[in-house]
C-alpha cells in the first residue's frame, strides 16, 4: 500500500511530526533564553525595616510606688537618627565627617532643630567624642559610654553631680532608706534638654476658686454684711 504524499514528494505525517519537533525546539530555546535573561538581572536585596531601639535608661520607678507619677520629664534621646522608619547610629553618618572643625560650610541638615544655648559650651565636640560620635568625651580624651552620661555631665556640674548622688538633685524614687528597699534617680537629660538645659518658663495655673460660702461671697455679692464664723 502506497502512502499519500504532498506535491514535494513529503508525507502530511512527517510534515506534523516535523513541526512538533520544531515547536519543542523553539520553546526549550526560548525558556533557556528567560532563565538567562532573569540571572542576568541582580537581584535587590530586601533590606528590613528597623524600629528605634529605646534609650538606655535605669529603671524610672519601682512598683511599690504605684501611687506616684513616675513619668520622666523629657523623653531621653538617644545617640541614634530616626529619618524615613530607619534608625543609623551616629557613624554611620560621621565616618565621613570625622574631622573635628570649629565651622562647617555646609549645612546642618539633620541637626537644624538643636538650639545650642548651653552657656559657654558651644562646641559640639566639648561633649562628642571626636572619632567616635557613638560616645560622649571625657576630659582626657577618653569615651564616655551613653548610657553614663551622667559622668558627662559631671564634668563641669560637679557640685550639682554631688548633691544627685546624694539624692537632694532631681527626682528620685523609692526609698531614702537604703535598708527598707530600693530606689531609682532620673539621670540628667530626663530632666535637662542636653543642648538647652534651662527649664523653660511655664505658664502660671489660674488662682483657686473659692466656694461662695468659703469666704463669705454669697453676703458680699448680695450688698448684706455677713458675720465669719
Amino acid at each position: 500500500m502506497r502512502m499519500r504524499s504532498t506535491k514535494h514528494g513529503v508525507p502530511p505525517s512527517l510534515s506534523r511530526a516535523c513541526l512538533s519537533v520544531l515547536s519543542l525546539v523553539a520553546c526549550g530555546m526560548w525558556l533557556a533564553l528567560a532563565q538567562e535573561d532573569t540571572a542576568a538581572k541582580p537581584q535587590l536585596p530586601q533590606l528590613p525595616k528597623v524600629a528605634r531601639p529605646p534609650a538606655a535608661q535605669p529603671q524610672v520607678g519601682l512598683a511599690t510606688d504605684a501611687h506616684l507619677n513616675k513619668t520622666p520629664p523629657r523623653e531621653t534621646k538617644g545617640l541614634d537618627l530616626v529619618k524615613l522608619g530607619w534608625t543609623y547610629n551616629c557613624m554611620e553618618c560621621h565616618k565621613l565627617l570625622k574631622q573635628p572643625r570649629w565651622h562647617y560650610d555646609r549645612p546642618m541638615v539633620e541637626h537644624q532643630d538643636v538650639k545650642l544655648q548651653h552657656g559657654n559650651n558651644r562646641f559640639c565636640l566639648n561633649c562628642h567624642h571626636p572619632t567616635n560620635r557613638n560616645a560622649f568625651v571625657d576630659y582626657d580624651g577618653s569615651e564616655i559610654q551613653e548610657a553614663d552620661v551622667v559622668l558627662l555631665c559631671a564634668k563641669c556640674h560637679g557640685t550639682t553631680y554631688r548633691d544627685w548622688q546624694a539624692g537632694v538633685h532631681g527626682r528620685q524614687n523609692g526609698y531614702w532608706n537604703k535598708e527598707m528597699g530600693e530606689s531609682t534617680k532620673l539621670r540628667c537629660i530626663q530632666c535637662h534638654d542636653p543642648h538647652h538645659p534651662a527649664f523653660q518658663p511655664m505658664k502660671p495655673l489660674p488662682p483657686l476658686r473659692y466656694p461662695p460660702r468659703a469666704a463669705g461671697g454669697s453676703a458680699r455679692s448680695s450688698g448684706e454684711s455677713g458675720t465669719h464664723p
